[in-house]
């Protein structure tokens, strides 16, 4: 059965850096086949997880797709949650948010750049950070226990854990 994964993510439309992480990802350790389609919303910031853009793009994507299910994943970073009341509240809010919506969570501890290139990069360099780790074809250095972690430690993610509910392991 054909299936279509939704990936909202928190990079702007312009920057696009989170996808280029995730999108390595799933190419690399999944099976994306002509069963598979993939589309990013790419909200422009953690907090318009909620806004009514971001949903106009979800429901317009489900309506659209005709051959199967469709799941949504919402991937954010967890930023500094263990030492910020305000960021941990804010995180709880999108953990409940995606629960009651059905959707999937993926968080990076504490943002995908840390997950990915091992620490956090200015917000100039970003997207130049990520086309390198493409280009560079980086995602075979990336240690695969850090991507399947159920535990939010710094420089890991529950990427893997998600997405293998839904697609096959190379």
């Amino acid at each position: 059965m054909a299936l279509q994964i939704i990936i909202c993510v928190e990079s702007d439309k312009r920057a696009r850096t989170d996808n280029i992480y995730i999108k390595e990802t799933l190419e690399h350790f999944f099976v994306i086949d002509n069963l598979v389609n993939i589309n990013f919303v790419n909200m422009g910031g953690k907090s318009k997880y909620d806004s009514s853009d971001v949903k106009k793009q979800i429901n317009t994507f489900i309506r659209d797709y005709k051959l199967g299910k469709s799941v949504v994943v919402l991937c954010v970073d967890t930023d500094q949650l263990e030492t910020n009341y305000e960021q941990k509240t804010e995180f709880t809010q999108i953990e409940r948010f995606a629960m009651n919506m059905g959707y999937e969570l993926v968080w990076f501890c504490h943002d995908v750049e840390e997950v990915y290139v091992g620490d956090s990069i200015v917000k100039d360099a970003k997207k130049n950070t990520s086309v390198d780790f493409k280009k560079k074809g980086e995602i075979v250095n990336v240690d695969k226990k850090k991507l399947e972690s159920s535990e939010k430690y710094k420089g890991c993610s529950n990427i893997l854990a998600i997405f293998s509910k839904y697609l096959k392991w190379k």
